[in-house]
């Protein structure tokens, strides 16, 4: 069973994949904000995702 932390970056990669806009992607992580509230190295994850759009 993947950790949360492969899920995320497996469901961004899927989504860059099939060639989600840039407004796609920024919801994706916007939603994976908030899922993740108060779970310092989510976020963290987020943060790096969100430097590659």
């Amino acid at each position: 069973m993947p950790t949360p932390t492969e899920s995320l970056i497996g469901a961004y990669r899927n989504c860059q994949e099939r060639n989600c806009t840039k407004e796609q992607l920024e919801s994706f992580l916007d939603r994976a904000k908030v899922q993740f509230a108060g779970n310092e190295g989510m976020q963290s994850m987020i943060a790096e995702l969100q430097k590659q759009i």
